[in-house]
């Protein structure tokens, strides 16, 4: 059975806030270009305004929530609507507010590198930010524009104050958004100073998307669709591994609803300097070359041994985006 949210119950602006739903932990960083929990009180994302004339007039701007979700109609920090601010130029996003309330960067509480606060993700770099409106017209999503092919510089955000802990503890990566047709690997979500030193998740110029975990790579088993609404979503959980006495998937890999999984029994390996960033794969190379709609982290307390999510709630908070974003989904 494939769920259609067009054709669904539920209109997907009446769909729950999905860190609001039943037994939902606190996500580690939730960005939407949508309120993600009713407690919420923030902007949505700062904007940079680009006239065209050179490095434009870069005026910037916080965006709030009209009616739960970022439009031409909400209002913005310096008075007005995002429409009047913008007009018919470009705003790119210098930086995507972390919804969470998580209030620790650090696995298992506490401060972690100086920092007490939920991180944002950021970016600083004029030439690497990508756009929300695109020469007045509103973008679907966050647009990563990448010049050049894979391999050469693109769009991405940073979250400099947070990675993945150096352990065996899990991790959800959910991402929601559209590639456009490419070649070569496009990165989506990365948490790795060097490649399969760490994690990563990104789309194969073989139509299929892959989690790496530490050099374990999972291939989707589903098609890479492009130029439509998916969500990519992997999950790793080491104590599910055979080895562990457990179900033989330890590494889980949706794409739309359709699943694939991989039994591995090695613990993730983070260097100091790997920081999360969306829209790459690593540093600038293997771009993602697409839109981004909202992305979810959710890690497990240091040592528990607890699935950072349930399965019940994987799939809970997959069909809230699903009918939200108007994806298929199997």
């Amino acid at each position: 059975m494939i769920l259609r949210p067009s054709l669904g119950g539920s209109t997907r602006r009446n769909v729950p806030f999905p860190l609001d739903i039943s037994g939902m932990p606190t996500a580690r960083l939730a960005y939407g270009l949508r309120q993600l929990r009713a407690g919420y009180t923030g902007n949505a994302i700062r904007v940079r305004r680009d006239t065209g004339g050179g490095s434009g007039d870069d005026d910037e701007a916080d965006v709030a929530f009209h009616n739960r979700e970022v439009s031409l109609n909400s209002t913005v920090s310096t008075g007005g609507t995002l429409r009047d601010f913008v007009g018919s130029n470009t705003a790119h996003i210098t930086t995507w507010y972390n919804q969470s309330g998580n209030t620790s960067t650090q696995q298992g509480g506490g401060v972690w590198n100086g920092y007490a606060t939920a991180p944002d993700a950021t970016s600083t770099t004029h030439t690497q930010q990508p756009e929300l409106i695109s020469s007045g017209v509103f973008n679907k999503g966050l647009k990563f524009v990448t010049s050049g092919g894979y391999s050469a510089a693109g769009d991405f955000l940073s979250v400099a104050n947070y990675r993945l802990p150096n352990t065996d503890d899990n991790f959800s990566f959910i991402f929601s958004g559209v590639t456009f047709d490419f070649t070569g690997g496009a990165g989506l979500i990365s948490n790795l100073d060097n490649f399969n030193d760490g994690v990563d998740m990104f789309g194969l110029n073989t139509a299929a998307y892959r989690l790496a975990v530490d050099g374990n790579d999972e291939d989707s088993a589903a098609s890479k669709p492009t130029n439509v609404r998916m969500i990519v979503s992997s999950y790793y959980d080491r104590q599910r591994s055979s080895s562990q006495s457990g179900d033989g998937k330890s590494i889980i890999l949706r794409v739309s609803g359709v699943e694939t999984t991989m039994d591995v029994d090695e613990d993730k390996h983070v260097s100091n300097s790997g920081r999360f960033r969306i829209g790459c794969r690593y540093i600038n190379n293997n771009p993602l070359n697409g839109l981004c709609r909202e992305v979810y982290v959710f890690d497990s307390s240091a040592g528990s041994g607890q699935a950072a999510l349930s399965d019940s709630l994987k799939l809970a908070l997959e069909r809230n985006i699903a009918i939200y974003n108007e994806v298929d989904f199997a």
